[in-house]
């Protein structure tokens, strides 16, 4: 258990619940870049791939928010399996061989932002999680949502 006693009151948190949800962000924040690093080859129009660079960078730096975060629940990053990412860049480099288009590339952004979205929102329910790893949760959260409103400009 970890307390917080920034409010002058001891409250209690779920060592274990956290490092789950640290480990769960973990894994959607690199998965989603590595479907945007597998996709990037395809694009073709530029201000796309530049705003698919700027999505990049930011995983980046919330990659390096949550190990930050987690060094307090002594969190050990665990990438995610390589079966899974193997299978994920395979299903994407075979949605592209038919079509290229910004339209086409948007969708399977839309989709696989969606995804991430729905794990976010599961993981905002959890109870026992620190104040710092939900503000975490929270920002990327508003991430991902903002990102798919911004791809929905290139259906």
């Amino acid at each position: 258990m970890t307390t917080d006693s920034k409010k002058n009151k001891e409250v209690t948190f779920d060592e274990e619940k956290n490092l789950q949800v640290i480990s769960d962000l973990y894994k959607n924040a690199t998965m989603a870049q590595n479907c945007i690093k597998t996709l990037l080859p395809y694009v073709e129009e530029q201000a796309l791939t530049k705003a698919l660079h700027k999505q990049v960078e930011q995983y980046d730096s919330y990659i390096e928010q949550i190990g930050t975060t987690g060094e307090v629940f002594k969190f050990e990053p665990t990438p995610v399996p390589k079966s899974v990412v193997w299978m994920s860049n395979m299903a994407l480099k075979a949605k592209m061989l038919a079509d290229r288009s910004s339209t086409h590339i948007a969708k399977i952004m839309l989709q696989g932002t969606l995804n991430g979205i729905i794990d976010l929102y599961r993981l905002a329910k959890e109870e026992g999680v620190h104040p710092d790893v939900q503000t975490l949760q929270k920002q990327l959260l508003r991430y991902e949502e903002g990102r798919f409103e911004n791809l929905k400009d290139w259906l």
